[in-house]
């Protein structure tokens, strides 16, 4: 249900649909006028120059609507003032004469051209913001209003509901507001500047409840990964001969179906503006994981300063377990991770790059900090063959390492 919701509120903020409804309605509602007891009353019986004149007008308005987008180019303040007045004259005069000469009731073509042309205008809002396409909007609204109280007083009620439809669907369309410049101090690679400004409140009511539900679903799903993780970690305790031997078997160990999950619940969110509620659940379950596999090969979290004042003896045993880690980090955790990230963020590669080493990092930067504290430690002589198997150990795993973190998020690991 959730899927549903959230694909058809992105097929209605679809600009080409409302370019489409906009233009649709520009014609039904110019050829309802046309038709209407209104245009009789205001311009006479139908001739041949009028019926020319009108086309000719009607074309002009169609394309106006149809191409509105191309005239953001020119939406300057000096142009909204002088459309506002001229659009404020001829709604006055309008309904001066409307007024005077309309005394019967309404029929259905003035009607249909008051709520189409209202549907005009507001997909006119939607695509362009030139200053007067909303007071027309509000126009047209009342205009139906009245119209269906002359008609019916009760009436009243299905115009205002209509009406509040319209202004609720602008209200959520204006959260996007789009403004073009096109100046030329602007560069050759970007000459028409575009700044798209986002105002989340408008979005806060409908995104609220889809967001923690999206967000729910997506605990319910790191639950399942987390628990299949705590089975795997179980033989990282054990001989890692079996391990090593097939680098593949965490990935392969987890379910398809689970990680498919994770990849369509990341589709959703990220489509719906979600995206860094589920990089944050999932970075946090990824290295809770990794935390788990530390924790279970014995090797602590140490900062320089604590592993200079351990005694050699201790040192020797935490080589010895910072080998083992390296290892298996860097040929099966880390690898894990990488292929991991790219098929849940199957479809956004920055996204997966970037919560990879995110993951990745603290893990990463204990095992070289530990490396570090001990080059620059003493150069006793009952240190140097542990140290050399230290440093054979880095040498072999650099292919690795610089295979693993070779985006633009890891430079500052390399």
């Amino acid at each position: 249900m959730m899927h549903i919701l959230i694909q058809i509120w992105k097929w209605l903020m679809q600009p080409k649909l409302w370019r489409f409804v906009g233009f649709v309605s520009s014609i039904v509602g110019l050829l309802c006028y046309g038709l209407s007891s209104s245009f009789n009353y205001l311009f006479g019986d139908w001739n041949l120059l009028k019926i020319f004149l009108y086309s000719v007008f009607s074309l002009i308005i169609s394309l106006i609507i149809l191409f509105a987008k191309t005239w953001q180019h020119s939406t300057s303040l000096r142009f909204k003032a002088h459309a506002a007045f001229l659009v404020l004259t001829i709604t006055s005069l309008y309904s001066f004469f409307f007024d005077k000469v309309m005394n019967g009731k309404p029929d259905a073509y003035s009607l249909l051209s008051c709520a189409a042309f209202a549907i005009m205008l507001l997909s006119l809002s939607r695509k362009t913001q030139c200053g007067f396409e909303v007071d027309l909007l509000y126009f047209f609204l009342g205009c139906l209003i009245v119209q269906l109280m002359k008609i019916k007083l009760q009436l009243f009620i299905v115009g205002a509901g209509f009406g509040y439809l319209i202004i609720i669907l602008r209200s959520s369309f204006s959260s996007i507001d789009v403004v073009i410049y096109n100046e030329d101090l602007t560069s050759p690679q970007d000459e028409n500047l575009v700044i798209i400004e986002v105002n989340s409140d408008s979005l806060q009511l409908t995104s609220t409840d889809i967001g923690s539900s999206m967000v729910e679903q997506l605990s319910n799903y790191v639950k399942a990964l987390r628990q299949e993780n705590s089975n795997i970690i179980e033989k990282l305790g054990d001989d890692s001969g079996f391990i090593m031997s097939d680098p593949d078997f965490m990935i392969k160990a987890l379910p398809t179906e689970t990680i498919d999950n994770l990849h369509k619940t990341a589709k959703l969110m990220v489509s719906a503006g979600f995206e860094k509620d589920f990089s944050d659940v999932y970075i946090s379950c990824r290295k809770e994981c990794l935390v788990e596999c530390l924790t279970r090969l014995g090797f602590k979290k140490l900062n320089i300063e604590d592993i200079q004042m351990l005694s050699w003896m201790e040192i020797e045993d935490g080589l010895k377990r910072w080998i083992k880690a390296s290892k298996l980090a860097l040929k099966i955790l880390f690898p894990t991770e990488r292929r991991l990230c790219d098929r849940v963020f199957f479809g956004f590669s920055s996204t997966a790059d970037l919560s990879f080493m995110n993951v990745c990092m603290e893990f990463t930067l204990q095992l070289l900090n530990f490396a570090d504290a001990i080059a620059i430690g003493s150069r006793s002589h009952e240190r140097l063959f542990s140290v050399i198997d230290m440093f054979e150990t880095m040498r072999d795993l650099i292919p690795e390492f610089e295979s693993l973190f070779r985006d633009q998020y890891s430079l500052s690991l390399q």
